[in-house]
């Protein structure tokens, strides 16, 4: 599943191997799931970062989803 964090203005890509996804309103640690050149991308200045909204698409022709996960 491909899953998007997004903040501000910018999107990362990261590979989410967990079976279950944070909720809203949970504080997730930028640092744990970035590496520096992807933390430096997203543009956080911030260790950790509120999720504010999930998103959830379904592409019908390959049967993968993925997930925007809305930071703040």
């Amino acid at each position: 599943m491909k899953v998007f964090l997004c903040y501000k203005h910018s999107s990362v890509e990261i590979k989410w191997d967990l079976p279950f996804l944070p909720r809203i309103g949970e504080y997730i640690s930028i640092t744990e799931l970035l590496s520096e050149k992807e933390s430096k991308k997203l543009g956080a200045k911030n260790d950790y970062l509120k999720i504010i909204n999930i998103s959830w698409f379904l592409n019908k022709n390959s049967r993968k989803s993925s997930v925007e996960i809305l930071l703040e």
